[in-house]
């Protein structure tokens, strides 16, 4: 959406009652809302929605197996009222006590790393993302979203300057330091080199030395199923482009980062090894398994037995190709992971010393003033079959709670009596990167064997009894989606699960949350979609940073194999009010004005301004 500003709006929303949205197909099954009466409240009740998906959105245009993308209209806001219902005329009286960027799952990818095994994607849906056309675009699309954040500055609904930005983990694409090094500097701003092996060479399953249909070939004169079957055009110098150096000009507000499957493992399931380290780093790429292996079980073997695949690689068992050798592409253990962290020039972006001396990946933050963030580490450090599920250890949940109720004058006990803890009271926003179904990793934690799992649902009811949790922010599936958790006693307790969809897989959208006090006894979560800078529609020859990040996007959308539709969500996924009763806390006193985060209130546009669509607000 990035030249969209300055054009015909095209704003959706809703507010008041909750309201029964109507889903439409938009352009051949596409899910849109398109609701008049929608767009009309959106005019009176929002801020600023240039930017947003409340102001328009990037959807499949024209016929045919490849589509190219174009504007469409915006998105109304659904608001659900299922932990609590608001009172009529809240936009007059609402006040904004935070508003924050959530970013998931960017997936920075070495493309040209030994260590990547695209040969595995067709053969079990289990390995569907090995290879996607897209991939070698991650760093410009993951910097056209710094670009989106900046220029936006304020969130959508009541105009409140971002406090900050959490990234939800997947950050990198396989545990590589090099793939690191460039998140950083994506993030904090600098020169991206999206480049290892030989500088300025791309060396990888796309180009043309050992041509193969399974994969995707820009340049044209190849042959693939990609073209045959999707009908993906010719990109002639595409890789090239992919592979130049570039600025970022780093987010302009704070950024916290979550660790994820992804950062902590290698093709987000193996745990790290000194024989998968000298695959990484050396100069034989394996192209596919052994003659009288199979798919399944090289990956058994990549698990099980590193020093065999690496033995087997050498005495040229395992076909291979031969590329430039790096050790940049060597893995990332935990300590470069905080250490990368720790040196960057804006802070250690939620890390500390004491983290760095205990591997220590999930810590505490403030999020805005009276609002505090705790971050957790739920990947599986084990790896394994079920390397890429989640869980937390019963240390790490001690903390968690003996946070939690650091920030809660009161909460409930497990029987659902109250707990008078004399804590100060503040509002708590969870962020990680599973959720609470992927959390289904029963593996021990080697640096803590002893130490039980707690899985997504016992999580959950944790977090249920401390009624000041209002929302818990997380990814990994890829896909846009909204859930509620209430306590099961009936007790005014509950909160919001927000996922977010990737940067990697269409529809490579962030959302912008935003906490409000209705001033009616009710708070609302508004989480709106945002996508990167990148224009609708480009030149297939762009060479710039958003015109690159542009076809990203649109390569990812004529991708059927990964479900790009899917993956949006429906309409209660997307742009939503999410309604909850205010909890023990009050919060008018737990977030007070702030002179640099000042918190204003919407107000309802008069009926002389209702005709124009210009919003107006007090603050």
């Amino acid at each position: 959406m990035g030249n969209l500003i300055g054009r015909r709006r095209l704003l959706a929303g809703a507010g008041g009652t909750a309201v029964s949205l109507a889903v439409q197909p938009w352009n051949r099954g596409w899910a849109r809302t398109r609701i008049p009466s929608a767009l009309d409240r959106t005019r009176r009740t929002v801020v600023a929605p240039n930017g947003t998906t409340l102001e328009a959105t990037i959807v499949p245009v024209g016929s045919g197996a490849y589509r190219r993308l174009g504007e469409g209209p915006g998105e109304a806001i659904t608001v659900r009222t299922d932990l609590a219902r608001p009172r009529a005329g809240r936009e007059d009286r609402r006040r904004a006590l935070a508003a924050f960027v959530h970013l998931t799952d960017q997936h920075l990818i070495d493309v040209q790393s030994p260590g990547r095994v695209e040969f595995l994607d067709r053969e079990d849906p289990l390995f569907q993302s090995g290879f996607r056309p897209q991939e070698s675009l991650t760093t410009q699309v993951a910097t056209a979203m710094v670009h989106r954040i900046n220029a936006l500055a304020a969130a959508p609904v009541t105009g409140r300057p971002f406090d900050a930005a959490v990234c939800t983990g997947d950050n990198v694409d396989n545990q590589q330091v090099n793939e690191l090094t460039w998140l950083l500097a994506v993030l904090d701003g600098g020169t991206v080199v999206p480049d290892s092996g030989e500088l300025g060479h791309y060396q990888g399953v796309q180009d043309a030395v050992v041509p193969d249909r399974r994969y995707w070939h820009p340049d044209g004169g190849l042959a693939d199923v990609y073209k045959s079957e999707q009908g993906y055009p010719d990109m002639p110098g595409l890789l090239a482009r992919a592979i130049a150096p570039f600025a970022s000009p780093g987010l302009s507000i704070p950024w916290f980062s979550v660790y994820g499957n992804h950062d902590c493992n290698v093709q987000g399931n193996a745990a790290r090894s000194d024989a998968l380290d000298d695959v990484f780093t050396g100069g034989r790429k394996i192209t596919g398994w052994r003659p009288d292996d199979s798919p399944f079980g090289f990956v058994l073997q990549v698990i099980n037995d590193s020093a065999g695949v690496l033995a087997d690689l050498r005495a040229d068992r395992l076909p291979f190709r031969e590329v430039v050798a790096d050790p940049t592409r060597r893995t990332a253990s935990v300590d470069d992971w905080i250490s990368a962290h720790l040196a960057s020039a804006d802070g250690g972006h939620g890390y500390h010393a004491a983290d760095l001396d205990a591997g220590r990946l999930y810590y505490e933050f403030e999020l805005a003033p009276g609002v505090v963030g705790l971050s957790l580490d739920t990947t599986n450090h084990a790896g394994g079959t079920n390397g890429s599920g989640g869980s937390i250890g019963s240390g790490q949940l001690a903390w968690l709670e003996q946070r939690l109720a650091a920030h809660h004058d009161r909460f409930l006990s497990p029987d659902g009596s109250v707990v008078r803890a004399g804590g100060h009271d503040r509002l708590v926003v969870v962020f990680s990167h599973h959720t609470t179904a992927t959390m289904d990793a029963v593996d021990p934690d080697p640096a803590h064997p002893g130490e039980r799992r707690i899985l997504g649902p016992e999580l959950a009811a944790v977090l249920v009894r401390y009624p000041n949790v209002v929302a818990w922010a997380n990814g990994h599936t890829h896909t846009n989606g909204v859930a509620f958790h209430r306590h099961p006693n009936g007790h005014a307790s509950g909160f919001w699960e927000v996922s977010t969809a990737s940067h990697v897989d269409f529809p490579q959208q962030a959302r912008v949350v935003e906490l409000v006090d209705n001033a009616d006894g009710t708070l609302s979560v508004f989480a709106t979609m945002i996508e990167h800078a990148g224009p609708a529609r480009t030149a297939l020859d762009a060479a710039d940073l958003l015109g690159l990040a542009s076809l990203s996007r649109e390569l990812g959308a004529n991708d059927g194999q990964a479900g790009p539709v899917a993956k949006q969500g429906s309409a209660t996924d997307r742009n939503v009010e999410l309604v909850l009763p205010v909890p023990f806390v009050n919060p008018s006193v737990a977030a007070p004005p702030s002179s640099t985060h000042p918190a204003p209130i919407v107000a309802r546009a008069p009926a002389a301004h209702a005709a124009s669509g210009a919003p107006t607000y007090v603050g």
